[in-house]
């Protein structure tokens, strides 16, 4: 098992606008190629803890549907203080709109969304899947532990994603994103995120019951960045080796790569994954 090959840029027509889709459990956003690549499978795309499906909305959905691809972004609903979402929801939440879909679909999963992904490996309209900076199948408790003892503020700013009230943006700014991305885009997309629900972080901690994608006969690759210190590279190295899929660790980028400096070069380099994996 090798990582993969350095970031390149594919040549993309103009990134359709997104549509609205309603499914069984809630909504998703919708982009439609403008040119379908033949044989090319629709794109599940699974958000991350306090986030919604308009982090793809930012550009990176648009360039993987200029790219050929159907994509379809779903988001998970946290439940209420008093009645929380469990990760149990949120995987019932991206069944029922893979069930929605009627077609095969490669899964594309960022962080607490990485996890529900790999727990979806098993349903047959999955062909493959994809990871960005992913929750790993042996839970969060180690990486959450690292953190608080090596960046107590990080920490605590995490741990009040699941509160109500605005999120502590400072030091979240640095771990979400490189030093690269101006701090008014990061600001901009800091300020979108919601109170997460406490029930799905604390399962989340735990070992997970994910199946191996290589068990499974479908093809799957991790990414994560180099510096991340909510998901570190050593996390990423593992769930790969799960999965027995190639990787990459990339530097420059922060936890949310789709909206991070260099998102293009990573959506363009998802692009080849999926037109080598799936002629």
């Amino acid at each position: 098992m090798s990582p993969t090959p350095g970031l390149a840029t594919m040549p993309v027509m103009r990134a359709p606008d997104p549509h609205e889709l309603a499914f069984a459990r809630g909504t998703m956003l919708a982009w439609d190629p403008p040119a379908p690549r033949p044989g090319a499978p629709a794109l599940l795309l699974l958000h991350g803890a306090s986030c919604g499906a308009w982090v793809w909305a930012e550009g990176f959905a648009g360039r993987l549907a200029a790219a050929g691809h159907a994509v379809f972004a779903p988001g998970f609903n946290p439940g209420r203080p008093q009645a929380p979402a469990s990760l149990a929801d949120y995987l019932a939440d991206a069944r029922a709109a893979l069930a929605a879909l009627h077609r095969r679909v490669v899964v594309i999963g960022h962080s607490l969304g990485g996890l529900v992904a790999q727990r979806m490996l098993d349903a047959p309209e999955v062909a493959g899947m994809a990871l960005l900076a992913p929750a790993p199948p042996e839970g969060l408790a180690w990486a959450n532990w690292r953190l608080a003892m090596a960046d107590p503020p990080l920490w605590r700013a995490v741990a009040r994603m699941t509160e109500p009230g605005p999120a502590e943006l400072a030091p979240l700014r640095r771990a979400f994103f490189g030093p690269g991305l101006p701090d008014s885009q990061a600001l901009h997309h800091l300020a979108r995120l919601r109170p997460e629900s406490r029930l799905a972080v604390l399962e989340a901690q735990a070992p997970q019951p994910v199946p191996s994608a290589w068990g499974l006969g479908k093809p799957a690759v991790v990414f994560g960045g180099r510096r991340d210190p909510l998901v570190p590279p050593d996390s990423v190295v593992r769930t790969a080796t799960w999965h027995a899929a190639p990787f990459a660790l990339l530097d420059g980028m922060g936890h949310a790569m789709m909206l991070d400096l260099g998102w293009e070069s990573l959506a363009d380099r998802l692009g080849y994954w999926l037109e080598e994996t799936y002629r």
